[in-house]
């Protein structure tokens, strides 16, 4: 926490920590748009698009033989490939008093997490996303590069799985 010249107390975004983006990934991949557990991984490590589907083959090779472009990852793969090139996720629990997993603007806006970058599993996608604190946060998926969290940059997809990346 930081404080204004007013004394108000506020949250900074996690120092030091930059993301490739969105369209390096498709310059990479020669204009085609990656899928989001490689490019999540990709953006949140600064590794090439390539290197993060290798990262998950070392994970779990038995899971992606054959397949050139890695289309569905898993979130225990996707963990593993992060801590094998030094990203380190801490998984956190997602509360679900309705037995659904609360929107992801809900999260962001009542959640009660601390301004920093996490790794974010929403109804079938990984996004990326950087809270800046007071309901504030910027979404940098395979196609998103640093936009604002709104009904129209997955806030309203359900949230399944978290984790906090340092």
């Amino acid at each position: 926490m930081s404080e204004r010249e007013d004394g108000q107390r506020i949250a900074l975004p996690a120092k030091g920590w930059s993301h490739a983006s969105a369209d390096r990934l498709t310059i990479e991949r020669g204009g085609q748009t990656g899928w989001c557990g490689p490019a999540a991984i990709a953006l949140a490590s600064g590794c090439a698009y390539a290197t993060a589907c290798d990262l998950l083959r070392q994970v779990a090779p038995e899971r992606y033989v054959g397949q050139r472009d890695i289309m569905t990852a898993y979130w225990r793969d996707v963990l593993g490939a992060l801590l094998l090139c030094g990203v380190s996720p801490e998984p956190l629990r997602v509360e679900r008093p309705t037995g659904r997993g609360p929107t992801l603007l809900g999260l962001v806006r009542q959640g009660g997490l601390e301004a920093g970058v996490y790794l974010v599993r929403v109804t079938g996608h990984f996004l990326l996303l950087t809270l800046h604190g007071f309901g504030l946060a910027q979404v940098h998926d395979n196609r998103l590069s640093g936009s604002v969290l709104s009904v129209h940059t997955h806030g309203r997809c359900r949230v399944t799985h978290l984790a906090r990346l340092s």
